[in-house]
C-alpha cells in the first residue's frame, strides 16, 4: 500500500486541529498523533467525507460519469450551479425566517433538470424529511411570478449512504417518486429521490462489479483503498487521481481533517431534542469554538492565511488574537 510519512511540521499542523476540538483535546500526544498519522498518512482521501465528496466531485467530467452510471436515464451534460468556491451551495431563502438549505453538490443538465447530490455519513433525525424539503425548495425556486408552470423542470436528488434505512427489500438502489397508491400510475417526473446505501453492497474486489457496484465500492472504500489507480481500471482512475491526498495544497488537507474529525453529524443528531429556544446559543457555541480553533492554530505558528481561509476570520483579526 501507498504511503506518505507525516513530516515533524505536518504533524504539528495537524496536531492543532484535533486540539481545537474539545473531545480530542485531553487526548495523549501519542493517541492523537495515531489519530492524524491514521486520516492523512494515506494515500486517499475518505469519499465518506462531505468534503473529500465535494471536492471530487465539483469536476464536472466526474460527475457526469457518476450520473450517467447510476441514475436510470442518460445525462447530456451537467453544469454545476456553483463553482467550487462556492461550496457548501446554499439555496436562496424566500423569507427571512426560512430554515438554511446547503448541500454538498449541486448540477444541471443542459435541458434544465436540476440535480442534487449528497454524501450522508450518519443517519441524522428526519432524514427523509430533510431530503424532501431539499427537493420541494428546488422546485419552489425554479419559477418568477409571472413563468407558466410548464417552465418546472425535474428534480433529482441523489443522496448516498454510510448507514441503512428501514426497507421491506435488500436493494443497492432505491427510487422513489410520486404515483397513484393503488394502480402505482406515476404522477410525473418533477421530483425523483434516489437512495444508495453504501453498506449494502458487500463486495471484496472492483473486479467483475457493474457501474453501480463499482461507483458504492469506489465511494465506501476509497480511503482504504489499498493500490494504485490502475487497479482501479483505467475508467476509475481519474477519480482516484482526484482524491489522492498528498496532491492537495495544505489548507484544502487542513479542511479534510478538520470535515474528518468534525462534531458537527453528533450535533445535528441530537437537533430533534433541542428546543427552538437554544438555537441562537448553539451559534454562539459554534463560534466560540471556532474562537478556540483560531487561536490553537496561532499557537502553533500555522500561517494566518491558512487559518483565515479555515475559520473565516480575516488576517487583520488573527493578528489582533495573536497580540
Amino acid at each position: 500500500m501507498e504511503h506518505y510519512e507525516l513530516t515533524p511540521e505536518q504533524l504539528k499542523q495537524y496536531i492543532a486541529v484535533l486540539d481545537a476540538v474539545e473531545k480530542y483535546r485531553d487526548l495523549s500526544d501519542d493517541e492523537k498523533e495515531h489519530i492524524v498519522r491514521a486520516i492523512m498518512e494515506r494515500p486517499y482521501m475518505d469519499l465518506r467525507s462531505d468534503w473529500a465528496f465535494k471536492h471530487v466531485f465539483s469536476d464536472m467530467n466526474l460527475l457526469k460519469m457518476l450520473l450517467e452510471d447510476v441514475l436510470p436515464e442518460s445525462i447530456v451534460s451537467v453544469e454545476p450551479l456553483n463553482s467550487l468556491e462556492a461550496i457548501p451551495n446554499e439555496i436562496d431563502k424566500i423569507r427571512s425566517d426560512d430554515k438554511n438549505i446547503i448541500m454538498d453538490v449541486l448540477a444541471k443538465t443542459k435541458d434544465g433538470r436540476e440535480i442534487i447530490v449528497e454524501m450522508q455519513r450518519k443517519n441524522k433525525t428526519s432524514f427523509k424529511n430533510r431530503i424532501m424539503y431539499y427537493g420541494a425548495s428546488m422546485l419552489h425556486g425554479q419559477l418568477k411570478r409571472k413563468d407558466p408552470y410548464s417552465k418546472l423542470r425535474p428534480v433529482y436528488i441523489l443522496c448516498f449512504m454510510d448507514f441503512k434505512l428501514q426497507h421491506e427489500t435488500d436493494l443497492l438502489l432505491y427510487h422513489y417518486t410520486m404515483m397513484e397508491v393503488n394502480s402505482a400510475e406515476r404522477y410525473g417526473n418533477q421530483l425523483s429521490i434516489f437512495l444508495f446505501e453504501l453498506k449494502r453492497l458487500n463486495k471484496k474486489e472492483m473486479k467483475g462489479l457493474s457501474p453501480l457496484e463499482s461507483w458504492l465500492f469506489i465511494l465506501k472504500n476509497m480511503g482504504n483503498f489499498a493500490g494504485k489507480p490502475e487497479d482501479m481500471g483505467i475508467r476509475y482512475s481519474a477519480v482516484a487521481e482526484a482524491a489522492r491526498m498528498h496532491e492537495l495544497p495544505v489548507k484544502d488537507k487542513l479542511r479534510y481533517l478538520n470535515d474528518m474529525i468534525s462534531e458537527e453529524e453528533i450535533l445535528d443528531m441530537r437537533e430533534a431534542t433541542l428546543e427552538e429556544g437554544r438555537a441562537e446559543g448553539r451559534e454562539e457555541g459554534r463560534a466560540e469554538q471556532r474562537l478556540e480553533y483560531a487561536k490553537a492554530m496561532l499557537k502553533h505558528g500555522i500561517d494566518l492565511s491558512v487559518i483565515s481561509d479555515i475559520t473565516g476570520f480575516s488576517v487583520e483579526e488573527l493578528d489582533g488574537l495573536r497580540q
